[in-house]
């Protein structure tokens, strides 16, 4: 017997974290170029001209950086989904880093009820930087999605945004970079979505992030 669930709507809020994409976009970095063209039964279609994998938001896989390993599509879609926990410290003026010690002061009592864990930045640091002993610990909590805001950054050199990459992809810990509307998140505990598009061969997968949030 199929036992069929519903979420009840008046408890529950629905808050999209995907960057905004737009056709044609100004931006030299993440382009978007697309041109009208048509179907064979005479619809529209849209050829898209110039882009790359790492427009808007999307999941990043081994592939990434070792050109070998599993992409997105290779992994279950249960991978993609799971209670989350929220990270998001403000750090006084006298805290020139985070700290390992003021991460596990807010995770620690979280422990167990989360898979996936949202790195957002909401202070009036722009950007913040995470000491890098924080990235083993971030790789031993068992997670499946490792989602973090473009204003959150680890160590100081790209070496250690290789190291960060590295590590938690060591441990299926796929990356989910470009979030937006974070700060919609009230709650430290929610249900997360960063569903992928369904194309092998490719380094990162565009998706759709989303959360699940009690009121």
């Amino acid at each position: 017997v199929l036992s069929m669930f519903t979420i009840d709507w008046s408890c529950y809020d629905c808050i999209d974290l995907s960057w905004p994409v737009h056709a044609n976009q100004d931006n030299l970095d993440r382009p978007f170029d697309v041109r009208l063209g048509k179907l064979g039964d005479g619809t529209n279609k849209f050829d898209i001209i110039n882009t790359h994998t790492h427009v808007g938001t999307h999941v990043e896989s081994p592939w990434h950086f070792y050109g070998k390993g599993k992409t997105c599509a290779e992994y279950p879609i249960e991978h993609f989904m799971g209670p989350a926990a929220l990270l998001d410290p403000q750090p006084s003026h006298d805290e020139p880093t985070i700290s390992l010690a003021k991460v596990r002061g807010i995770l620690e009592p979280l422990r167990g009820k989360f898979e996936i864990l949202y790195v957002r930045n909401t202070s009036e640091r722009q950007p913040i930087r995470y000491d890098m002993d924080c990235v083993p610990y971030f790789a031993g909590l068992g997670l499946k999605l490792f989602v973090f805001d473009i204003t959150v950054v680890f160590g100081k050199t790209h070496e250690d945004g290789r190291i960060l990459h590295d590590t938690l992809m060591k441990h299926d810990i796929l990356l989910v970079e470009f979030p937006d509307n974070g700060q919609e998140i009230k709650r430290d505990l929610f249900y997360l979505f960063a569903v992928p598009t369904k194309t092998y061969g490719i380094d990162s997968n565009p998706c759709r992030l989303f959360a699940i949030v009690e009121k």
